[in-house]
């Protein structure tokens, strides 16, 4: 803590974070979602280990998904839908 206005950080921002970064969110769409600036996003990335891990760990898990997602449509995979009549 040096000069300067308190940091608007908060510990629930990691959990909110890693779900943002689940759905593809882009750090600026991060900190229009927390109302602050990217270099914002960027500095708390910096502080809060916790917070840049979930960070990591949404974006690695949602570029899986999309991966695994293009892999089976590449490949041919079908799903077959039923209709109830």
């Amino acid at each position: 803590p040096g000069p300067g206005r308190k940091s608007r950080y908060q510990e629930k921002f990691a959990q909110q974070a890693f779900k943002l970064c689940l759905l593809g969110a882009t750090d600026a769409e991060l900190a229009d979602f927390f109302e602050v600036s990217v270099t914002t996003i960027n500095n708390w990335k910096r502080e809060h280990p916790a917070f840049l891990a979930s960070i990591n760990a949404g974006k690695i898990e949602a570029d899986a998904e999309v991966a695994h997602s293009l892999y089976k449509s590449a490949t041919g995979h079908q799903v077959t839908a039923e209709q109830i009549v």
